[in-house]
């Protein structure tokens, strides 16, 4: 009696992937992004090109706005005049801090909204809020006259020689610019818009609006902090008084 043979069943048709949305269109509906991002593969660095040039971006846009405060105040105290590798030290600081600020969000976000809310690719996708701002402040800053970077007569006369003074009044002149007032301004509104945008994006994915909630505001404080740090200087000199004032 011959054998009859069992015929494997057909393999089952590979589907495609869908396409991952652009990170963009979290700017312009977060819940139709998260709805798109859901059925593809979860990948934690799926938009860190945006991370890193939102990142390169804001240390390049802090460098031009204090540039000049270093260089005059080097030029009055009669000591060399920052080189281009202290620029590149600038920028690199500004990149790191952007990419610790990313890492914030994704690890914070993840401890308050859980795997599913898929933190580290929504708050990728929010840095492309960032980089037309940034773009923004170099060129104002690369607009705005020369002058308007100096330190008034009495600034410098109560500085004297000191370097440390005539950073400072550099600087409180620098933030006095409209170009300085805008980073600021970019800095941290950037970073709590950014939360605004993750917490529908994350109520889709999740499902759950505490979860998202907590995935949104965890990360809040702790990333105002690391981003503050970077315009430290220059808030903190618009904040003093002059000497002798």
């Amino acid at each position: 009696m011959a054998r009859t043979r069992i015929r494997p069943p057909d393999p089952l048709p590979i589907l495609n992937e869908p396409a991952a949305p652009l990170p963009t269109l979290l700017l312009t509906g977060p819940r139709v992004f998260a709805a798109a991002l859901a059925p593809t593969t979860p990948r934690a660095w799926r938009y860190g090109a945006v991370v890193v040039l939102s990142s390169v971006l804001s240390g390049l846009a802090y460098t031009l706005v204090v540039r000049h405060a270093t260089v005059h105040a080097a030029t009055v105290a009669e000591t060399p005049v920052p080189g281009l590798p202290a620029l590149l030290v600038d920028v690199l600081g500004g990149m790191f801090l952007g990419l610790l600020t990313a890492v914030l969000m994704w690890g914070l976000g993840f401890l308050g909204a859980g795997r599913a809310a898929r933190s580290a690719e929504v708050y990728g996708a929010s840095f492309a809020l960032l980089p037309p701002l940034w773009l923004l402040v170099i060129l104002w800053t690369l607009l705005t006259p020369a002058a308007a970077w100096l330190p008034d007569a009495a600034a410098l006369q109560a500085a004297g020689s000191n370097l440390g003074n005539l950073q400072i009044a550099g600087l409180r002149t620098a933030a006095g610019t409209q170009a300085g007032f805008l980073l600021l301004v970019v800095t941290l509104l950037g970073t709590v818009a950014q939360c605004a945008l993750a917490f529908p994006a994350l109520r889709v994915l999740t499902g759950k609006p505490l979860r998202a909630a907590l995935g949104s505001l965890l990360p809040l404080l702790p990333a105002l902090l690391v981003q503050f740090v970077g315009v430290a200087p220059l808030a903190i000199a618009a904040l003093s008084r002059p000497p002798g004032a």
